[in-house]
């Protein structure tokens, strides 16, 4: 009989499907329940019914698993708010099996909108009286800056509610909310979290350790990406037509990225002058997604470049034992070398960083060379790369490819 349960014991941690075809004695039985249940939460679902009303069993379902709550007994929901909390904590979609007063409620909505993506399903069920409260929207704002919008003027602009959703989210807070600008505590924030983003910068240019380097970097990037904020030594934006071109590049390495649409977006003139002068197009050699690196540039020599250079460059090898950065930095080495040779100063980049999954990886490795070799050039470089992997972050929130 022992030998028996502690086969049984394994099983139904090993596989949650065992659990509901055991019989009906063990599945009554104490321990290989509890422990199914605190594994894999859903499988409450084939407990027997005293389980379900069981306060104990009932935590240890929604702690692993939030959508178990489907199977907890209708009288644990109606009065328990712990479990209430942590079935919307672990996932947002509980919400939807609690009642309409649990629903309501400010502790509940609380955890809900710090669950994984629990924005959505938040805006849908917060009642308009706890919008108007001022307590509340300070901890809502505190977790997520943008909900600022749904709350009423009054809220809004509020200096000591405006300015948390500042700390939060930065400019973002303020996407359709401009007036909140007129708010000098706010301005006073944001004027804080650009010295904080010039200070970073300023340590990130200062670092001689790389590893070091590159977490900086990561941290210049993020005051953009999170709190709408850059320095203003961070060249990003590509080039329009507001763009006044020297006669002669100046000293140094500047660097520019460009979405598709953006680098289509000018021809040349009907003297075949290229507005951008641009010297050399480098692609990736010409298989796999490199096809369409090759495919861009000739459609960019032909409808704007028309004097530039085609020039391949390896692809970067995601299978291969030398890592991403070194690689992106070996061909960044090469990119320059050719361009010191032929004396080119204004080049573009067509899908350099092809690969999604590494393309900060790649950042890292241009950077480092660009950084090392800067002094020893005048050169512009104009990156195409998808405007929608630098939105993924924040979604429609975030708007940093192109001209202004």
């Amino acid at each position: 009989m022992m030998e028996e349960k502690q086969y049984l014991l394994d099983e139904v941690r090993r596989d949650k499907r065992t659990y509901q075809f055991l019989s009906d004695k063990w599945r009554a039985d104490v321990d290989i329940a509890r422990v199914s249940i605190e594994k894999f939460g859903v499988t409450l679902a084939f407990a027997p019914l005293w389980m379900k009303a069981d306060r104990e069993f009932a935590l240890l379902a929604v702690k692993a698993h939030g959508l178990a709550i489907e199977f907890v007994h209708p009288d644990l929901l109606k009065t328990d708010v712990e479990i209430c909390l942590k079935a919307v904590e672990k996932e947002s979609d509980a919400i939807d099996f609690l009642s309409p007063t649990m629903r309501m409620r400010d502790d509940v909505l609380i955890a809900l909108l710090k669950s994984s993506w629990g924005f959505r399903p938040f805006k849908k069920h917060v009642p308009d009286t706890l919008l108007r409260n001022k307590d509340f929207m300070k901890q809502v704002v505190a977790i997520n800056g943008r909900m600022l919008e749904y709350a009423p003027s009054r809220i809004y602009m509020d200096p000591e509610v405006a300015c948390i959703a500042a700390r939060n989210c930065g400019r973002f807070a303020f996407k359709r909310l401009e007036e909140c600008l007129g708010i000098p505590e706010v301005m006073q924030e944001f004027e804080r979290i650009q010295e904080a983003c010039e200070e970073k910068m300023d340590a990130y240019i200062l670092e001689q350790n790389p590893k070091k380097k590159n977490e900086l970097f990561y941290e210049v990037i993020n005051f953009e990406s999170d709190l709408g904020i850059r320095s203003f030594r961070s060249d990003r934006y590509a080039y329009s037509e507001k763009e006044e071109l020297p006669e002669k590049e100046p000293k140094g390495i500047r660097f520019f990225m460009m979405g598709d649409d953006i680098s289509m977006a000018q021809s040349a003139g009907p003297d075949g002058v290229d507005p951008m002068r641009i010297d050399a197009i480098f692609h990736s050699e010409n298989t796999g997604f490199g096809g369409y690196s090759y495919a861009l540039s000739l459609r960019l020599k032909e409808k704007l470049h028309l004097n530039a250079t085609l020039v391949s460059l390896p692809l970067i090898d995601r299978a291969s034992t030398v890592s991403i950065r070194e690689q992106a930095s070996a061909i960044t080495q090469g990119i320059l070398e050719t361009c010191r040779q032929n004396n080119w100063h204004r080049i573009r980049l067509t899908n350099f960083t092809y690969l999604k999954s590494c393309q900060f990886e790649t950042f890292w490795g241009i950077a480092q060379v660009i950084q090392e070799q800067e002094e020893n050039h005048a050169l512009s470089i104009y990156m195409d790369i998808d405007p929608d992997f630098v939105k993924s972050k924040n979604g429609d929130q975030l708007d940093l490819i192109g001209p202004k």
